[in-house]
């Protein structure tokens, strides 16, 4: 019996696949207009997103860029990571640079409600990892049912 494997379908994934398609097209038909010589410019850290029954967990790859650059929001289901990298050595001109500076933001909208209280951010060898909770609100609980069948035995009376 030939099996076909199941695969479980991931919004995070199709939209990082769109985001990057978008901004190969955008490089190839108008270049690189977005930087100037010195590669300054909007560019887009590349992150990874994992989820659990708890929530997600976000990691960014920013070499090179200061924490307190980076701002964190969440608004509804929407989480915003924005700041910017700047260029080490002012008034520096590059003959060589493969860096990228500038502006950056990631916008990332989450399948269910988050604890907006409970979010957690680290920032450590280059990587900000931004964890957000599920909000309580949003986990599946169990749900008890009262009737007016319900009967309390008294096990005295009856042995």
């Amino acid at each position: 019996m030939l099996r076909t494997p199941t695969y479980r379908w991931n919004p995070f994934e199709e939209l990082a696949t769109l985001h990057r398609d978008m901004d190969r097209v955008f490089r190839r038909e108008f270049g690189e207009a977005g930087q100037d010589a010195n590669g300054t410019g909007a560019w887009t850290p590349p992150c990874e997103i994992a989820s659990s029954e708890h929530g997600w967990r976000v990691r960014l790859a920013l070499p090179g860029v200061d924490p307190n650059q980076v701002q964190i929001t969440l608004h509804g289901n929407t989480l915003r990571i924005s700041g910017e990298r700047q260029p080490g050595g002012e008034g520096q001109q590059f003959t060589h640079s493969e860096m990228r500076y500038g502006p950056f933001e990631r916008t990332f909208t989450l399948p269910a409600p988050a604890d907006g209280d409970r979010i957690e951010a680290h920032h450590e060898h280059g990587m900000l990892a931004v964890t957000v909770p599920v909000a309580a609100s949003a986990k599946p609980r169990r749900i008890r049912i009262a009737g007016a069948d319900t009967k309390t035995i008294d096990t005295h009376t009856i042995a």
